[in-house]
């Protein structure tokens, strides 16, 4: 392997700095945006599909593939264009269409997730680790509005680093079906929580109520809390029927 023509890779603190730019004045720009596996979150969808102007239904269905974990989790994969290049569809010679609203992935790039710390790739060919600017990963972070994503993403994974699955479970297909319905197409959820008898069932305060109430990203936290509570009994939801409230407290205790 010829060491000039492979990526440098180092782990990096928050307050560890690298060189970085993206622009339109270098002539790999938005090479990085072809033939690549993009992972979408529940956060990721939301905003690209307020970004297209797109319900979370028809985004979905137009621009993704979902795949199953070995646990049974919903895996969605962004659609990439059937071109030579597998060119992402919302990249254009401009830059990305639809920047301010960009997965977290993207946002990311060249950091990576790492669980020692914050990994960065450095590719021989792209000219943006040639710039003079210098960051902090913390200022990174913070200039990519990537501090926005953690955190809802961080609450998504509660339920896919769950201790349920650590155990060995996996989920059946229609357990997968409301984890991907529940999270990923929130506008179906929003009509499943406001179109049926789902508070009449759920003692749900009416503050939490107006809260969600023509807000997804609230309402996304309170689907992901809600789908602990059906798939794990975790959290503090109530059922309006006393007697079951009753059997599902003492179903938790145990």
């Amino acid at each position: 392997m010829n060491d000039k023509n492979s990526d440098k890779e180092q782990i990096l603190s928050l307050n560890d700095t690298f060189r970085f730019s993206c622009h339109k004045g270098i002539s790999c720009f938005n090479i990085c945006c072809r033939d690549v596996n993009i992972f979408l979150t529940p956060y990721d969808v939301l905003r690209m599909s307020e970004g297209t102007d797109l319900s979370s239904t028809e985004f979905l269905k137009k621009y993704t593939i979902t795949l199953l974990t070995d646990e049974g989790l919903p895996l969605v994969v962004l659609k990439m264009l059937d071109d030579e290049s597998k060119s992402c569809p919302f990249v254009s010679d401009e830059g990305c269409s639809i920047y301010l609203d960009r997965p977290w992935s993207c946002r990311m790039y060249p950091l990576f997730s790492s669980e020692e710390g914050y990994l960065l790739k450095e590719k021989p060919s792209c000219l943006g680790f040639q710039s003079e600017k210098q960051w902090t990963i913390a200022e990174w972070k913070r200039a990519q509005g990537i501090n926005d994503y953690d955190k809802m993403n961080d609450l998504y994974k509660s339920i896919t680093s769950h201790e349920y699955f650590q155990k060995g479970n996996r989920l059946d297909a229609g357990r997968a079906r409301m984890l991907y319905k529940a999270c990923y197409d929130i506008d179906e959820f929003n009509k499943f929580i406001f179109k049926t008898r789902f508070f009449d069932i759920y003692d749900i305060e009416e503050e939490i109520i107006d809260k969600i109430y023509g807000d997804k990203e609230e309402l996304l936290k309170f689907a992901i809390l809600w789908v602990k509570f059906i798939l794990f009994s975790d959290g503090m939801f109530k059922l309006k029927d006393e007697s079951m409230n009753k059997l599902l407290q003492e179903k938790n205790r145990e």
